[in-house]
């Protein structure tokens, strides 16, 4: 396989985790979790957004853990001081 190539298919797998990730969260029965984004490199799932508790945020990192190809997950969600 030749380095474009290579680059391709990384980055479509990149995308499919992001995609994958951002569906899961975008269908969350929680509206606040609805507008985390995520950043996919090198295994490690980020999640950038803001929640107005502790318990959200831990909801939105659970929503993704499982996505294949994420071996782990960054969660830099700020709570929202009341």
């Amino acid at each position: 396989m030749d380095g474009d190539l290579l680059n391709t298919k990384i980055n479509e797998a990149v995308v499919d985790v992001e995609e994958m990730a951002a569906v899961r969260l975008q269908h969350s029965p929680y509206r606040s979790i609805r507008r985390i984004t995520c950043e996919f490199e090198g295994g490690v799932l980020t999640l950038h957004g803001r929640v107005s508790t502790f318990h959200y945020k831990q909801l939105a990192q659970v929503a993704v853990a499982d996505v294949p190809g994420v071996v782990s997950i960054h969660n830099c969600i700020d709570v929202e001081s009341p």
